[in-house]
């Protein structure tokens, strides 16, 4: 962990030979970040105190950049910066930091927020100068993941190296490309009778309003089930429709797009695996693309019809449960399913 109060004696008690350097051309050297990014850093920054989700490097006894891994859960960017910023108002180092600019990039599907500031810091003792300190703080997302950064130097010319540092974060795979509703506009998907869960991040029509059915939620909260489900159930002339969304957002932070790949296979062969063992009849084939389980069930005259998938860190239930004309109602209803994210 960085030391505040010490480097800010070593910042107070620093000559101003520093600032006078000649300014040389600066190289850079690609590291890790996370399993999943790599980041471009100036080459005389050295490793420093790293931690889980928290890594830091310094550049000789003044500069430092710190970079905080955590679970992307706003998109208000601004908002972010904001309360990054204040908070760190309580360290010795920013109590006296004035705006000097702020600016917004994005990067492929990486999206961010510099403030730069500066900030004066006063000697204490006979003989010695006020040194200008210049800090930057930037809040960078990409769908799941946030990293909050900060940094620090004496150097004037650290707004540009940081900035280019803080922009050179990218992911290390290309992003899995998954079939997604074409040109999605709510309003007109409305218009055209879709039931849209925009959160959940998919569409349907269903002859019944799909309603989030809190009673089974409660039913497992009671019954001491930590669930990460949201389960949507209409009732409508005899039918039952289902549509239940799993989110895995905790189990699969950090992990790069292959092991993403690997755990929704796994989890559909342990479902396979499950039905099987209960004489379930089940089959994997395609649906829409996705690597998909169908299965069956029949249960007091009435038969149950469903298909399980995933798409990135969610999976999907859509099951449809009558006892007549059971496969022309759930393939009129699985057919109108859109992912809309």
């Amino acid at each position: 962990m960085i030391q505040l109060k010490r480097i800010l004696s070593i910042i107070i008690l620093s000559t101003i030979i520093l600032s006078c350097n000649q300014k040389k051309e600066t190289k850079y050297s690609k590291k890790e970040l996370t399993d999943n990014f790599t980041i471009e850093i100036p080459s005389d920054y050295f490793s420093y105190g790293n931690s889980e989700g928290r890594k830091v490097w310094k550049s000789g006894e003044t500069s430092f950049l710190l970079i905080e891994t955590k679970f992307a859960n706003s998109t208000d960017l601004n908002k972010e910066i904001q309360e990054y910023s204040s908070a760190q108002d309580t360290k010795d180092l920013y109590k006296n930091k004035r705006l000097v600019k702020t600016e917004n990039f994005e990067n492929n599907d990486l999206k961010g927020i510099i403030s730069f500031y500066k900030n004066d810091v006063k000697g204490k003792g006979a003989g010695l100068v006020t040194l200008t300190s210049y800090i930057t703080f930037a809040i960078v997302q990409s769908k799941d993941t946030q990293f909050n950064i900060e940094s620090m130097t004496l150097s004037d010319n650290t707004f540009d190296e940081i900035a280019k540092s803080i922009k050179s974060i990218s992911s290390k795979t290309n992003s899995i490309k998954i079939p997604v509703a074409n040109s999605f506009d709510k309003n007109k998907a409305l218009e055209e009778g879709y039931q849209v869960f925009q959160e959940d991040g998919f569409m349907v029509k269903c002859k019944g309003e799909l309603k989030l059915d809190k009673l089974r939620i409660q039913q497992m909260k009671q019954a001491g089930m930590v669930d990460n489900s949201k389960p949507y159930h209409v009732y409508h002339n005899n039918t039952d429709y289902n549509i239940n969304v799993s989110y895995f957002d905790q189990v699969l932070f950090g992990k790069n797009d292959k092991e993403i790949e690997d755990y929704n296979k796994n989890d559909l062969d342990y479902y396979q695996t499950k039905f099987d063992e209960m004489s379930i009849k089940n089959s994997r084939k395609k649906f829409k693309d996705y690597d998909a389980v169908y299965y069956e069930n029949t249960q007091d005259n009435r038969t149950t019809k469903a298909v399980f998938f995933h798409h990135k860190m969610k999976s999907y239930m859509l099951q449809v449960t009558d006892d007549n004309n059971v496969e022309k109602k759930f393939l009129d209803f699985i057919d109108t399913f859109e992912i809309v994210n």
